[in-house]
């Protein structure tokens, strides 16, 4: 946390939530005079920031704009959490950002968190649409310590995190389009994208960047994206905490890669929540590589989240990469 008076003073309110906090006591713990305590408070106000106020009773914070701040981040999440969160206001990228501070010895666990993307990035090189005040745009820094078969299964993982998130903070169940894509009504609500940095001498994976870009806010989208992309409010999440709903992501990913070590031990009970949140499994799908176009039917998920695929032409594949069109999502009607 930062050390200005201002953030302490955000912190103390914060962690006395649920009731008042005389300015006495604030004072005598920020090591401040009550007349610099009330200043302060007067500037969080002015910020949009709704304090209570009542002689001998104190202030409490009743209210909270809806902004993406370390202090407001970290007041839902568990004080036991020792890796780094870090805001911005805005990047090009999260995950360039959170690629940058590996370099600098950036830790296992550390997250990238932006109010607003200038080139926020999809699968495939797509650009994805990052606009400020509206979303979450978030990356996280996990050392794998994995087999190469596992590493697959990362950016599942992540998807169903998401999943988990948006159904503990506004009762919506998303489902998962194969790999990672979170689906809401057919449409997306959420992407990942995940990177792999590797030790260039020994050519091992050291480090995975994972990507995740939610729609929170939006009221629409441009036309072009109107049928394919879809935002929590739209979806009928109203006045939606961005910083708890990326505190409750921040934590659920720490259950899965760090607590439960989801990567090292590959639980089948993963596999099965990957199976039941996938909108992709029992419906006609068009498998796209460079090289050709096929139709089959997805009938299953492998160990390590390969699609299983039956082919119009009889065969039954896996598929491990590359564009997946799926019947009746993102505008996807075959003919």
């Amino acid at each position: 946390m930062s050390d200005t008076l201002k953030s302490r003073l955000l912190q103390l309110l914060l962690d006395n939530r649920d009731k008042p906090v005389s300015g006495q006591l604030l004072s005598g713990q920020l090591g401040v005079t009550r007349a610099a305590v009330w200043k302060e408070i007067e500037q969080l106000r002015r910020e949009g920031f709704v304090i209570t106020s009542a002689t001998n009773r104190g202030y409490q914070l009743t209210q909270m704009p809806d902004l993406l701040t370390r202090e407001l981040i970290g007041g839902y999440l568990p004080s036991s959490r020792k890796a780094s969160v870090i805001c911005m206001q805005e990047v090009d990228s999260t995950n360039t950002a959170a690629q940058k501070l590996i370099l600098e010895g950036g830790e296992d666990g550390l997250v990238v968190v932006a109010d607003h993307q200038t080139k926020g990035s999809g699968r495939m090189g797509r650009p994805f649409l990052s606009p400020a005040g509206v979303g979450v745009y978030l990356s996280m820094v996990v050392e794998p310590h994995c087999t190469t078969d596992a590493l697959n299964l990362l950016t599942s993982y992540a998807g169903l995190a998401v999943c988990l998130t948006i159904e503990e903070c506004t009762g919506l169940r998303p489902s998962i389009k194969w790999p990672n894509d979170v689906i809401l009504e057919g449409k997306k609500v959420c992407g990942i994208l995940t990177k792999l940095v590797s030790d260039g001498e020994n050519n091992r994976v050291t480090h995975a960047v994972i990507g995740i870009g939610i729609n929170v806010g939006q009221e629409e989208f441009p036309q072009e994206l109107r049928d394919k992309a879809i935002s929590l409010r739209q979806a009928g999440a109203q006045d939606l905490c961005r910083a708890k709903l990326a505190a409750t992501l921040i934590q659920v990913l720490d259950r899965i890669f760090f607590e439960e070590k989801w990567l090292q031990t590959t639980p089948d009970a993963a596999l099965e929540q990957l199976k039941e949140r996938s909108c992709t499994l029992g419906r006609e799908v068009l498998v796209i590589s460079p090289r050709e176009e096929r139709r089959g039917q997805a009938v299953d998920l492998d160990r390590w989240g390969g699609l299983v695929v039956d082919f119009s032409d009889g065969s039954r594949e896996t598929v491990t990469f590359g564009e997946v069109s799926v019947r009746g999502v993102l505008g996807y009607l075959p003919q």
